[in-house]
């Protein structure tokens, strides 16, 4: 309970600081992740598919300009 309590504040965090647009690897450092694929597969695409992160290049998902913002702008 702790755990999924402490990763909430976690991503509470992470939305809040995504007002304005950032790169994946903004987010990563912000979260204090390393693995890139655990951060996508974990925290990245399930905000995406959930709503709570829009991206900034919809049309090109896996462009290296892209960056995600949060719904709450």
């Amino acid at each position: 309970m702790q755990a999924t309590m402490q990763a909430d504040e976690e991503v509470k965090g992470l939305l809040e600081y995504c007002g304005i647009p950032r790169t994946r690897s903004e987010m990563q450092e912000f979260m204090h992740l390393v693995n890139r694929d655990y951060f996508r597969k974990n925290i990245l695409n399930p905000l995406i598919k959930g709503g709570l992160l829009i991206l900034t290049i919809p049309a090109k998902p896996t462009s290296p300009k892209q960056k995600y913002y949060s719904k709450k702008r």
